[in-house]
């Protein structure tokens, strides 16, 4: 198999794993920007037990996107006063800067 072939399907395979992941957890996504992964959870607010759920989620999902070492995560975990937030609102948010262009062309393309 012709190299660039054989990278466009691992691009499609992990495009496809990350959509896979989100809808098995209930998580929704979003490419912002063509550069930052975006993915979110609804719960009832207040609900602790549901915000540690959420926390204990995210990172299997934004772990599938490879980022360069420029890119970061940040958002509503619990690591953070976001969490306060995210547990008031009812909604978990994740984001990943400097993931893979190509996966995020293909990501934003099946949004």
């Amino acid at each position: 198999m012709p190299e660039g072939l054989g990278n466009m399907l691992k691009t499609a395979q992990v495009a496809a794993k990350i959509v896979s992941r989100c809808e098995k957890y209930g998580w929704t996504y979003e490419v912002k920007r063509d550069s930052i992964l975006t993915i979110s959870k609804a719960f009832t607010p207040n609900d602790t037990d549901a915000l540690v759920e959420c926390d204990m989620e995210y990172y299997s999902i934004l772990s599938e996107l490879p980022m360069c070492r420029d890119g970061s995560d940040w958002g509503t975990d619990c690591s953070g006063v976001g969490a306060l937030s995210a547990l008031k609102e009812g909604c978990f948010v994740m984001n990943r800067s400097g993931g893979n262009k190509n996966i995020l062309k293909l990501l934003s393309k099946s949004a």
